[in-house]
């Protein structure tokens, strides 16, 4: 199996949090409603010491998301028998894994802050494009950045 590609894994994480950055700001239409949905005045600004703790768990939430996301794409791989057929992964499967990804674990879970939490559905469109958006662009990455595997016998 093909080792994790660590200059994928930092431009993934580098594109989620500008994105994030671009989605979630007060001068987009989907910062707007991300600021309404959860509540925050548009005239809203955190403390230093708030922005710090978001920064930090951001960087590490984008880290660890984008890491277990690459070990998917590497693992589907592997499961499937392609190492041995030094199959290279194509944009569609990283589109695909992102799709996947998308439905399985990121929708559910929001799904329950409509549920559970009584927030907007638009919160929860934002919120779930935003994923959609982010994995979709990290699947490209990877996929365009995963060397295909060494064929059996090292060859």
């Amino acid at each position: 199996m093909v080792d994790i590609n660590w200059l994928a894994l930092a431009i993934a994480v580098v594109i989620n949090i500008v994105l994030g950055f671009l989605w979630y700001s007060p001068k987009l239409p989907t910062g707007k409603i991300w600021m309404r949905g959860v509540g925050l005045s548009p005239d809203h600004k955190p403390t230093t010491k708030q922005l710090a703790v978001a920064m930090v768990l951001m960087v590490v939430g984008s880290f660890l998301m984008m890491f277990v996301f690459q070990h998917t794409n590497l693992a589907y791989r592997d499961a499937y028998g392609l190492d041995q057929a030094n199959y290279k992964l194509t944009v569609v499967d990283g589109i695909m894994g992102a799709v996947f990804t998308w439905i399985a674990f990121f929708v559910p879970v929001l799904w329950g802050s409509v549920a559970w939490e009584n927030k907007p559905w638009s919160l929860f469109f934002v919120n779930a494009g935003y994923y959609l958006v982010t994995l979709v662009i990290a699947g490209v990455v990877f996929a365009s950045m995963l060397p295909a595997a060494a064929s059996p016998g090292g060859g």
